[in-house]
């Protein structure tokens, strides 16, 4: 009985009273035309008739009726139609769907992810029973998510779930990679860790086995730490020394003789996404840029009560065009220009404390306006790196087998 109560407040209806004449032919003509009179009331001098909202125009039709009067009109369209009333109801409606939507995840986010594995850390929490649109009261605890998700993850030594209204963040700390640095009892060798011309050799523990002014290359043992001997066991130490050579590094590419800029047009282009209880609805129609060079800028917008996500929020993605202007440069800006993009790159694959020994720049014309541009710079590096030994062995000393002495 309630529902259907609610069913004709949502339709609408109106209560009509019918005094007169003719009432009982009029209800007759009524149901003939298909009109839905779900309840009626009758006294001694009128008949209260309830129909449908939508079925009050068709009353008209009816040829014989008594007098028709309006007693009332209810139901959710004509609540709407007076605008404070429509505020109110509004304002209602709202503040249920916020209720109701409070006691679910709509947007789960991370916090502290660096180097782990993203794919991995969502698996994990998807195990964990961490999903969106998942009610409150289904979660887990948090000592249960924890020990999930640590168990199902690398590279992270604590994590805790948060949760802040509808969006759950998981706090994660990563595992810190200790320096390729062995322990001092640890048996290692000192190799080069890149080609060059050794300069000087400074050992104080092991072996040097090259010498200065010669060429090795990368994985190339310098100072050894195993000992052999001729008539007693050798053993291995954990080598220690400093390694200094000359490196070369080259890099070169081909450059124009002119200076490329953007120039803004000042159209702009914005697309709307509403998030809404996790569900993603774009307010537009085509994904692609109708401009064809521009820079985006990425806006997110949620809905918070405080500190508390709400389940509400927006994301803004504008697009700003501009067009690629060329302007011809002398010939000595260009090179200048090369010069310090290729100095650039080499500067990021130098290792700490490289000292500059000399330089040499070359430039070759290709047509009219491109240039290759080529960039050799020798530098002082300390190229020596430890590397873990990886068999450990007491060395046996060698045996004369001539005359079966040691």
């Amino acid at each position: 009985m309630f529902l259907i109560k609610i069913f004709h407040f949502l339709r609408g209806y109106v209560i009509l009273s019918l005094i007169g004449h003719n009432k009982e032919e009029f209800l007759n003509s009524a149901v003939n035309l298909g009109i839905n009179i779900f309840k009626t009331k009758v006294s001694d001098e009128a008949i209260m008739v309830w129909m449908p909202a939508g079925d009050f125009l068709k009353v008209r039709r009816i040829k014989s009726r008594p007098k028709i009067r309006i007693i009332n009109k209810r139901g959710l369209i004509f609540v709407l139609k007076n605008t404070r009333k429509s505020f109110l109801v509004g304002m209602i409606i709202s503040i249920l769907l916020i209720v109701l939507s409070s006691g679910f995840i709509w947007d789960i986010s991370f916090e502290g992810v660096e180097n782990c594995d993203v794919n991995q850390l969502y698996t994990a929490v998807k195990k964990a029973g961490l999903t969106k649109g998942m009610p409150k009261y289904k979660l887990k605890s948090g000592y249960e998510m924890k020990n999930i998700i640590l168990n199902n993850t690398e590279d992270i030594c604590w994590v805790w779930v948060y949760v802040k209204g509808t969006r759950a963040v998981v706090s994660v700390r990563e595992n810190i990679i200790p320096p390729d640095v062995f322990d001092p009892d640890t048996p290692c060798d000192i190799i080069a860790s890149r080609s060059g011309i050794i300069k000087s050799i400074q050992t104080v523990k092991g072996r040097c086995i090259k010498e200065e002014n010669q060429m090795v290359a990368p994985g190339d043992v310098i100072i050894s730490g195993t000992y052999e001997f001729e008539k007693q066991p050798g053993y291995q130490v954990h080598a220690k020394g400093t390694v200094r050579a000359e490196t070369q590094h080259i890099r070169w590419g081909l450059f124009k003789q002119n200076y490329c800029y953007k120039k803004y047009t000042g159209r702009k282009e914005r697309k709307i996404v509403l998030n809404i209880f996790g569900r993603r609805i774009p307010l537009y129609f085509k994904e692609d840029s109708r401009f064809q060079n521009s820079d985006s800028d990425n806006k997110k917008y949620d809905l918070k009560i405080g500190e508390y996500y709400i389940g509400l929020g927006v994301d803004v993605k504008t697009s700003l065009e501009y067009i690629e202007e060329k302007e011809p440069i002398s010939y000595e800006s260009a090179v200048d220009f090369a010069e310090k993009q290729l100095e650039k790159e080499i500067a990021g694959e130098l290792l700490p404390g490289a000292e500059l020994i000399n330089r040499d720049l070359n430039v070759e014309r290709n047509d009219e306006e491109t240039m290759k541009v080529t960039l050799t710079m020798n530098f002082i590096e300390e190229i020596g790196t430890e590397k873990r030994i990886d068999e450990v062995t007491i060395i046996e000393p060698k045996t004369d087998r001539a005359n079966g002495q040691y």
